[in-house]
């Protein structure tokens, strides 16, 4: 079990919208224009997340195993999420495979990054659209899916 050392985990308190959505939180950060979306178990982390609970208290808040809640804090750092990671254990955590049939895949914390254009860079293009060209294997769609034989995006 990695160990957190009473790391108490904090927000980064500006340039984040949230998002709630099905039990599932969408965050945006708004200083690098990515955003991220943490499943249930993962936004049951981010919820518990207030500055006053360990990691200890946050994984018996969120219902996780405290080893899972390490690893879903050391993601959530690594994606600017919050203020500092520097108290959180340099240890990996254990995710074998037995330990993760024991958790059920669908209580373990996921976070996909999502990459989101500027709007200069989406308002830029059009292939496919209505009002736009026709989009070919040398012009490819904004979305990567072009319907070649119609030449729309889809």
């Amino acid at each position: 079990m990695a160990t957190s050392g009473g790391f108490v985990p904090r927000r980064q308190p500006h340039g984040l919208v949230t998002e709630n959505l099905d039990g599932e939180t969408l965050l945006y950060v708004e200083a690098s224009h990515r955003a991220f979306c943490l499943n249930p178990p993962a936004a049951r982390v981010w919820e518990a997340i207030d500055g006053r609970r360990d990691v200890g208290a946050i994984a018996k808040h969120a219902a996780l195993d405290a080893d899972l809640v390490l690893g879903t804090l050391g993601e959530m750092g690594e994606a600017g999420l919050l203020e500092s990671v520097a108290g959180l254990s340099a240890s990996r955590v254990d995710l074998s495979r037995r330990r993760l049939v024991r958790a059920g895949l669908v209580a373990i914390p996921f976070i996909i990054a999502i990459t989101v254009p500027r709007a200069a860079e989406a308002a830029s293009c059009t292939a496919g659209l209505p009002t736009g060209d026709r989009c070919t294997p040398a012009k490819p769609c904004c979305t990567g899916i072009c319907n070649i034989p119609t030449g729309t995006c889809g």
